[in-house]
């Protein structure tokens, strides 16, 4: 066992970032640097030291200081705490950072199969597995939205499968699927984002809540659920499940699968006339409610969730879940208007 907690507050990110030979601007009480996860031409990887965390506006890749060393040295979570902590697990090696380099780039058909092949194979395990099944209706989502949005459950055996399928393997460790031959998303919830479909790039949501609690593949995090999404109306949540509560619910919807917002994901929301922001109930979700409001102006309409709700899936677990959204969505539709309609 790690004590989370106290690696990132004895292993400051700045610090370690600096150790990996990043160099470091400071702007406004934040950190930027050159992003070591993707091709960076401008420093687009911001270090927030109060929150312990970073994220890069360029490729989506964000998290804690233990997230970073993972996808720094592309081991997982466990491994990436020990070598924080100077006591290397056989047969890693002692803590030596890496140069921040750009992953391979992966042929793009290939890259497309892969995710097929893996969304696939796990998509057909997750009906072998009544508990995972009882697991999503607990947390309100049905089975005809694990069927609908293509969910799977990572089961052992992609390799064999990948092999079986004559898939390449060293892109497949490219993409994430894999890490050091070992099977990433086993154990976990499988959430595609669908385009046509088919999928595109796909998170891992663990059955607990140890951290980290998502894996994703190594690509940019797209807005889940975006290509679906149809109407001058959406419903914009943070995180996946709480977009499978709304899509689940019959509302169009999409996620950002996090709190930042970028210049790109504010230009792809510019098509919807209405955004409803039905983000989390917490200090990053607020800012961020706050944020969108200035980037949207007339367009986002924050909707208030009940006082004993932190997000929209702890909505999603009530029996009258989908009532009360519908009405708090109507409430919210027309305390705007009547907002607008004093403004003009």
């Amino acid at each position: 066992m790690h004590d989370t907690e106290g690696i990132r507050r004895d292993h400051p990110i700045a610090d370690v970032a600096v150790a990996a030979g990043l160099e470091l601007r400071r702007t406004a009480g934040r950190l930027a640097a050159t992003c070591p996860f993707h091709g960076d031409s401008k420093p687009s990887l911001v270090i927030y030291p109060s929150t312990r965390s970073y994220y890069c506006f360029g490729c989506g890749a964000g998290g804690d200081v233990l997230d970073f060393v993972s996808r720094l040295h592309s081991v997982p979570f466990k491994e990436a705490a020990a070598l924080l902590q100077g006591s290397p697990l056989t047969p890693i090696r002692p803590v030596r950072f890496a140069a921040a380099t750009a992953p391979p780039v992966v042929d793009p058909a290939m890259a497309a199969t892969l995710i097929e092949a893996a969304v696939a194979f796990y998509e057909a395990a997750i009906w072998t597995q009544p508990k995972v099944l009882a697991y999503l209706a607990s947390r309100g989502v049905a089975r005809t939205t694990v069927r609908r949005y293509r969910l799977g459950f990572g089961i052992r055996g992609l390799v064999d499968e990948l092999r079986r399928q004559d898939l390449d393997i060293e892109a497949a460790e490219q993409l994430g699927l894999l890490n050091g031959g070992r099977e990433r998303f086993v154990g976990r919830v499988v959430i595609p984002d669908l385009v046509g479909g088919r999928p595109t790039w796909f998170t891992g949501r663990r059955l607990d809540d140890r951290e980290p609690r998502y894996l994703n593949l190594r690509l940019p995090k797209p807005i889940l659920g975006l290509a679906s999404a149809r109407g001058e109306a959406i419903a914009l949540t943070e995180g996946p499940f709480d977009w499978l509560t709304a899509v689940g619910w019959g509302f169009w919807s999409v996620a950002l699968l996090g709190t930042h917002i970028t210049q790109r994901s504010a230009e792809l929301l510019e098509q919807f006339e209405e955004v409803y922001l039905v983000l989390d109930a917490d200090d990053a979700g607020r800012q961020a409610t706050r944020e969108w409001c200035e980037r949207l102006g007339d367009r986002a309409i924050p909707v208030a969730l009940p006082p004993d709700v932190t997000d929209l899936n702890g909505l999603g677990a009530r029996v009258d879940g989908r009532q009360v959204f519908t009405r708090l969505i109507l409430q919210a539709s027309r305390h705007n208007r009547a907002t607008q309609g004093r403004a003009a």
